[in-house]
């Protein structure tokens, strides 16, 4: 797996503090978001129903597909992960069922497929958008007919695997361009859980880098002690587009380079984090009455200065809404003091608004 901690032993049916214990030590955070996935993880892992896990690349969906195997009645059983984007047609059918010796060239021995091998467990098919609406349809019949026949063989055999598959594609789309199947996808779409972005939950952050940086000091051998506040402070100011895995990448390269026993602001190169979106947000751009400035009802100062307020008032409520209200982080992101961000805040009335917003 790419992050998290180690999964343990199977958790015997019925342990319940345990399976929770194993959850939440693999899928980290306190936000309401991962509570929720969590949550939903709990539920899930009860059933052999087909899961389809949604979100971008980085939120952590194989570690979600494990939790789901490693916290249910399956735990005990194999889970087989695979990657469909790394196979072709003939590649990804001969994987999955495997074939018998001499159904084709390369065949030099009988070879078990995924589905024999993950018998009784959990076969996860990552990336399953980029399969091939050929290999959509034997994968399609499987589900359905909970059979498949080795190539090569002319033995039908049944097949007992809990199917859970993920995407960071909009299936819904590609059906619609006629790349993915609409058949398979309802099938698929039984239980879903989405990852969320880590841009969506940045009170996990400081968590995420005291536990890599654990992992560190072990893989390592050394005593790296965490990072300072205004480190910190860099990442709570990055959009993190590759999410737990783009973090995971920093730290481990910030651990490497650093030259003191904590990872300080100084260790992070002006250029490190400069991939946050600065573009103007849609609704910074005011138009301009025109035909009210050419009949003399408004001046041009008069423009900019609501041009300007509007500005103020937008980008504070994006701010406080990123830091769920926290008005002293929103004030420190904006490089201002506390004080005069919270006159901001007051003119505009916007606590009101936070409030609501965050309750």
């Amino acid at each position: 797996m790419m992050f998290g901690l180690i999964l343990g032993n199977p958790m015997s049916d019925g342990d319940e503090d345990a399976m929770n214990d194993m959850i939440e030590h693999n899928i980290l955070g306190r936000s309401a978001a991962i509570q929720q996935v969590i949550k939903t993880i709990r539920v899930q892992s009860k059933y052999p129903t087909p899961v389809l896990i949604s979100g971008e690349t980085g939120t952590g969906k194989e570690l979600a597909a494990r939790g789901l195997h490693y916290s249910g009645p399956f735990a005990s059983m194999p889970f087989i992960p695979l990657n469909c984007s790394t196979f072709n047609d003939e590649l990804f059918t001969s994987e999955l069922f495997g074939y018998k010796k001499g159904a084709f060239t390369d065949a030099k021995k009988d070879q078990v497929g995924l589905l024999t091998a993950a018998e009784g467990g959990s076969l996860f098919l990552d990336e399953i958008d980029s399969l091939s609406l050929k290999s959509q349809a034997a994968l399609l019949r499987v589900i359905q007919e909970k059979e498949y026949r080795p190539i090569g063989s002319n033995e039908i055999k049944k097949t007992n695997v809990r199917l859970i598959t993920a995407t960071n594609r909009d299936l819904p789309k590609l059906i619609e361009e006629g790349k993915f199947r609409e058949d398979l996808y309802y099938r698929l779409l039984i239980l879903t859980l989405e990852m969320p972005p880590l841009r969506s939950r940045p009170e996990d952050i400081h968590l995420l880098v005291d536990h890599f940086i654990h992992k560190l000091n072990q893989q390592y051998e050394l005593d790296v002690q965490g990072m300072s506040e205004q480190a910190l402070e860099r990442l709570y100011q990055h959009d993190w587009p590759g999410n737990v895995r783009e973090l995971e990448n920093t730290i481990h390269r910030l651990y490497l380079t650093c030259e003191s026993s904590e990872i300080s602001q100084v260790d992070i190169p002006g250029v490190e984090l400069a991939k946050k979106d600065n573009s103007v947000h849609p609704s910074y751009a005011m138009p301009c009455d025109v035909q009210r400035l050419a009949e003399g009802k408004v001046t041009f100062s008069e423009e900019k200065k609501r041009a300007v307020e509007a500005f103020e008032q937008s980008f504070i409520e994006q701010v406080l809404n990123h830091t769920n209200g926290n008005i002293t982080r929103a004030a420190n992101l904006c490089g201002k003091e506390r004080r005069a961000f919270g006159k901001l805040v007051k003119k505009y009335n916007i606590h009101k608004y936070v409030e609501v917003r965050s309750g």
